[in-house]
């Protein structure tokens, strides 16, 4: 009898909800009426009419279904259990509404520019989208209900709940802390960039049911075939994703632009090619006018790049971003690594969509992308790896000692891309501790190793320094000595070189930003107890910001420049209400995520949000957050945030014995066949492999020989003469000409062309700077290093990059000033500066008047 009256209840709920819901939206309807040339009867045109005609239907329905259920008690429980029961019928009902669910809610946050023909229709049909929504949430709550019969009962994994329930307390206080008393640091800081780069509610939405699909699809399924086909599928769809989606002009790749309408590197991603394009002229690895640099491995990845594939860097980044398409398949490893293949899946594809989306918005916000020539997004891959090899060693440390040495590989290789890794030497070895208790004895010889494993990798290349006569590793200190004596000291301390243009540009930047930041302001805080707690805490803050604040399914552009200021440099911390609410939720569902992983895996299932701490605490002593400094690191939050919906689910499914595989597959079956090889043995092999992989950093220096080695500039110029001359610039004035003082003549490889008009220019980027005169400008690399070059005149029809030159002209402090540019391309090509000046240093400068017209 009790389950009869309880059956009655839920029946009358479930009915009344929905006749509210009919009603409310009757009145809704009514009191907006359509236009008066629409409108049939009470207001409404035809299509609102026959949609107010179903409400009422539907209210009616429900009234007298809740009647009857009131009535009759034997009615009520046998319609409860034909409807929402176990049966065939259920099931097909309970599929039903949950694919209603998804519709309704895709029909109820859709905005309206998103439904193409639709559009002027879409404000009418909204409302029976609200009432799909509202009746399946209904019927689904309904359905947990009828099939946990009601029970009060715990569920076997309430610590789990629990756990997370208190972690998510804790987060609370330290996030509105940060938020609401300390989020006017953005002006105080330089390096305090937006949030990461998002993914939309529709593609987390696919996400996510990709993951519960392989859940219900894959219940007897652990093989190691499998596991390959899966990463072998996502490499290379996520390959072709990222390599359809076109290269955009941002501050990293300016253009196109005349004279060739092309995209060319800009700034940090111009310093970084410049680099390796000193390698394609058999001069090394040249970088700030020293040979010296901590950066080397992607630059040498670079080196590689240009030499396979040319200098269309549209093809490039393609290759590049075919290349990196490896990241989202090393994700999904790691959720298979954790025995969590569906995390993995569903996290795998929101790397592979973000990354796709970071492609495409990398005209709109400040980050780094597959596409781009920087090094954030291979420290990710880096990172990536780490983890995987980290949790494999942490699952059986004794068995799997030679994990040690392959992290460390990885923690040298990584260290090479960017020098945050560093942090990982110390801090793993001591996380890693906490497995080896009391083997203290094992702990210091797997310790010793991942040392070892560190030197053998990044040894050729110290090897090369050394006998360039560097100290070993000390292009590292020189690094962690120029970011102590800039970011812990007055703004306008710096240690770059002057003598490169773009580190002479960056320089002359931050000293002017940070003097405007800091005029007027409260001095910013100098200690590290002072700035890196609110660098730790914004790099979180920006890295949980990569899930949505909203459930409505804004576009790409609308959601970074409409709908939220996260992306702002300026974005002072603020949230709405909604915005609040569903920013909450996200991290109680990585928090929960984060129970999950650690009740199941212990310290391997904390292992990625360990590398993510770390690496946090790198970027917040270094004084930098948000942005692209994030990229590395926040994809790690995704595990942890799939692990808290996916956990949720699956215990929603267990409640209401739905048949779904667990979230935790079973432990990995192969675990270890003792190897036949001898411990020295392994060590010795895997060293030696570490040091080969490595050699092929100094070995892209010898790919090319010197190309200007023996180049004598006195024949080529004699060579040039009949084409100067008929560019009308006797040979007689240039010897003249080179005889000033400031006068120079420089053999090299034109970089990056760019044609400006009057007045227009870059950003504080010499030799592209704003100026009062039409010109083209370029880089020039040779034997005198790196060179700014400007030719005033009129836009060339065509002006070749990555092709032989002479430049005749004079120095000026951050450019050469260029009189003539004499192409050895074979073509005979010259240059010349328009209005001619005396040949004389300085050079005259045009002076135009405002319709460019220039003497």
């Amino acid at each position: 009898m009790l389950k009869a009256t309880i059956s009655q209840k839920v029946i009358l709920a479930y009915s009344f909800f929905i006749v509210v819901v009919s009603i409310f939206l009757l009145g809704g309807m009514f009191r907006s009426p359509s236009e008066p040339q629409s409108s049939i009867i009470f207001g409404l045109s035809l299509l609102r009419l026959l949609i107010a005609f179903g409400f009422l239907i539907a209210g009616i329905f429900f009234a007298a279904l809740g009647f009857k259920a009131f009535q009759d008690q034997k009615w009520a429980e046998t319609f409860l259990e034909w409807w929402f029961g176990e049966g065939p019928f259920s099931k097909a009902f309970f599929w039903l509404a949950g694919v209603s669910l998804g519709l309704g809610w895709v029909g109820c946050f859709i905005p309206s520019y998103r439904v193409g023909l639709l559009r002027a229709y879409w404000d009418r049909i909204q409302p029976m989208m609200v009432f799909i929504l509202a009746v399946s949430i209904a019927t689904v709550l309904v359905f947990i209900a009828r099939r946990t019969s009601f029970s009060k009962q715990k569920p076997k994994t309430a610590d789990v709940f629990r756990l997370g329930f208190i972690l998510f307390l804790i987060s609370l206080p330290v996030l509105a802390w940060s938020t609401f008393n300390n989020y006017d640091a953005y002006r105080l800081e330089d390096f305090w960039y937006g949030a990461a780069v998002p993914i939309l509610a529709s593609q987390l939405m696919v996400a996510i049911s990709a993951g519960i699909l392989f859940l219900s699809s894959t219940k007897n399924l652990d093989t190691r075939s499998f596991d390959v086909i899966i990463f072998l599928l996502l490499f290379i769809g996520t390959a072709i994703l990222w390599a359809r989606e076109p290269l955009h002009g941002s501050f990293l790749f300016t253009g196109p632009t005349a004279p060739n309408k092309v995209f060319y590197p800009f700034a940090d991603a111009a310093t970084f090619d410049i680099a390796s394009q000193f390698g394609l002229i058999g001069q090394g690895i040249y970088i700030f006018n020293t040979p010296f640099f901590e950066r080397t491995l992607y630059i040498s990845f670079l080196i590689y790049l240009h030499s396979l594939f040319g200098q269309d860097y549209q093809t490039l980044m393609t290759v590049q971003a075919v290349i990196f398409a490896i990241f989202p398949a090393l994700v999904y490893s790691i959720g298979r690594s954790l025995n969590m293949r569906a995390v993995g899946l569903a996290a795998a594809i929101i790397a592979a969509i973000r990354g796709a989306n970071a492609i495409a918005a990398s005209n709109m916000i400040d980050l780094a992308n597959p596409k781009m020539i920087m090094t954030d997004f291979p420290t990710a891959i880096g990172l990536a790896l780490l983890i995987l090899l980290l949790c494999e060693w942490l699952k059986e440390p004794e068995k799997k000692w030679s994990y040690a040495l392959w992290c460390g590989g990885v923690v040298g290789f990584t260290m090479m891309i960017r020098t945050n890794a560093l942090i990982f030497l110390p801090l793993i070895p001591l996380y890693v501790l906490l497995r080896y208790l009391p083997r203290w004895k094992h702990w210091l010889l797997a310790s010793t190793l991942t040392v070892l494993a560190v030197i053998a990798i990044t040894l050729p290349w110290e090897l090369r320094n050394v006998s360039r006569g560097a100290l070993p590793y000390s292009p590292i200190l020189t690094k962690i000595q120029q970011v102590l004596q800039m970011r812990y000291s007055s703004p306008s301390g710096s240690v770059l070189p002057q003598e490169n243009f773009f580190a002479a540009a960056t320089l002359q930047a931050t000293t002017v930003l940070s003097s405007s930041l800091f005029d007027g302001q409260v001095q910013a805080c100098q200690t590290v107890a002072c700035f890196a707690p609110k660098h730790f805490v914004h790099n979180v803050i920006t890295s949980i910001l990569l899930f949505p604040t909203s459930p409505v399914f804004d576009d790409l552009r609308h959601t970074v420049k409409g709908s939220n200021p996260y992306w702002r440099q300026d974005w002072d911390g603020r949230f709405n209400p909604s915005a609040l609410l569903f920013f909450s939720l996200n991290i109680f569902f990585i928090t929960l995520g984060i129970s999950a992983a650690w009740k199941r895996e212990h310290l391997a299932g904390i292992a990625p949000l360990a590398i993510f701490v770390f690496y946090d605490l790198s970027d917040a002593l270094a004084r930098t957050s948000g942005g692209r400094y994030i990229v590395p690191m926040d994809w790690i939050l995704s595990l942890y945030y799939v692990i808290g919906i996916l956990f949720l689910f699956t215990e929603i499914a267990v409640a209401t014995n739905m048949r779904f595989a667990p979230l935790f597959d079973p432990g990995s079956s192969n675990s270890s066949t003792p190897s036949r090889r001898s411990g020295w043995a392994t060590t010795i092999t895997i060293l030696l492999v570490l040091f080969v992989v490595g050699s092929l950093v100094p070995l892209s220096e010898k790919l090319h020989p010197p190309r200007y080695a023996n180049f004598n500039v006195s024949e080529a110029l004699q060579r040039s003469e009949q084409q100067v001359a008929s560019a009308g610039l006797a040979m007689g004035k240039i010897d003249s000409f080179l005889k000033n003082p400031g006068a120079q003549i420089l053999v090299g490889r034109t970089l990056y062309p760019r044609s400006y008009k009057l007045g227009q220019g870059e950003f504080y980027f010499s030799p592209y700077t704003v100026m009062d005169f039409p010109r083209t400008a370029f880089v020039l690399i040779g034997p005198n290093g790196a060179d700014g070059v400007v030719v005033p005149g009129g836009f060339p029809k065509y002006f070749p990059h990555a092709a032989d030159a002479l430049v005749i002209g004079c120095k000026e402090a951050t450019y050469t000033d260029a009189l003539a540019v004499i192409l050895l391309d074979g073509t005979g090509t010259v240059y010349l500066r328009s209005p001619m000046s005396e040949l004389t240093c300085p050079l005259r400068q045009p002076v135009c008047t405002n319709n460019a017209a220039c003497r």
